[in-house]
């Protein structure tokens, strides 16, 4: 069982969403804006940790 800590401190803000409070919040969408993620793999990622996609 987690402490929720996120979500106290949105009641005790008085905040609507807890976007608002969590450090690195995602879009509705599920994508990090920050990180560009998530995105395209290109070839040169996938041969630097040895993955093939067949």
């Amino acid at each position: 069982m987690a402490p929720g800590v996120d979500r106290m401190i949105m009641l005790l803000r008085g905040e609507e969403s807890i976007r608002e409070v969590i450090a690195f919040p995602m879009s509705a969408n599920a994508q990090d804006l920050m990180m560009n993620a998530p995105a395209e793999i290109t070839e040169e990622q996938l041969r630097e940790v040895h993955i093939k996609i067949r």
